[in-house]
């Protein structure tokens, strides 16, 4: 056990995975419902992976400052996407280390970026909606060299399923079902 991370069980997965492929397939989903104004309500959805079922019994809330029309009582949209990528990313970054032999003191990653309201309210037609690009800092303390936590960064960037969707545009599809 490193950092936390169990290796041999992460060894015993990528084993079975490289043996198996069809188990290293993960399904996840959301599902969000509008509670009033700016507010909903986020839920996990049971997870697969490979031939296992996960119940994933968790919901959280979303809504978006005064300023934007919300009541400010819980974290916005960008916030939580923001969040999920760099909650990834530290994922990415703790299993490499782990399997570097590296031994985390502190690790906190900050995440920032911004977007056009302009472009989001259509008040102005050349403003992006997307949003400007995600930065971030790694803050790390541990027993490994700089030049070993800056490969371990630029690994955790290659590995993470998240930063590796937004920076490849990810296809985004959708239908509408009447109720």
């Amino acid at each position: 056990m490193r950092n936390g991370i169990p290796a041999a069980g992460l060894s015993e997965l990528a084993q079975e995975i490289k043996q198996h492929p069809d188990q290293g397939i993960a399904t996840y989903g959301v599902s969000v419902k509008w509670l009033s104004g700016t507010r909903s309500q986020a839920s996990a959805l049971p997870m697969q992976v490979g031939d296992q079922a996960v119940n994933r019994d968790f919901t959280w809330l979303i809504d978006e400052p005064k300023q934007m029309g919300g009541s400010n009582h819980a974290p916005n949209p960008q916030e939580y996407l923001l969040s999920g990528f760099g909650s990834c990313m530290m994922v990415a970054y703790l299993v490499g280390a782990s399997v570097m032999g590296i031994q985390l003191a502190q690790l906190e990653i900050e995440v920032r970026s911004e977007i056009d309201l302009g472009g989001f309210l259509g008040v102005h037609p050349a403003a992006p909606v997307p949003l400007k690009g995600i930065r971030y800092v790694v803050r790390v303390a541990g027993d490994g060299t700089p030049e070993q936590f800056e490969r371990l960064r630029e690994t955790a960037q290659a590995h993470s399923p998240n930063a590796m969707s937004l920076a490849s545009g990810v296809a985004v599809s959708g239908t509408v079902q009447l109720i």
